[in-house]
């Protein structure tokens, strides 16, 4: 198992910190995270799907049982 797998897997359980990470992490309307920033210039610098996002996805199927 990877290490995203492996926290995915520990985060799953955790509903309301997957669901806020889905919430927050979604493209803008370049294909960039919202949430990823170039640091100290608060501008999208991530493509979209990040990968926190993926790793909440990862959380949410796990939690709804499919790997």
């Amino acid at each position: 198992m990877t290490e995203g797998g492996r926290l995915a897997a520990e985060l799953a359980p955790m509903v309301d910190v997957w669901q806020k990470l889905l919430d927050q992490h979604v493209p803008d309307r370049t294909g960039r995270c919202r949430t990823c920033t170039k640091g100290g210039t608060g501008l999208p610098g991530v493509r979209w799907p990040c990968s926190l996002h993926g790793i909440a996805d990862a959380a949410r199927r796990s939690h709804s049982g499919g790997h």
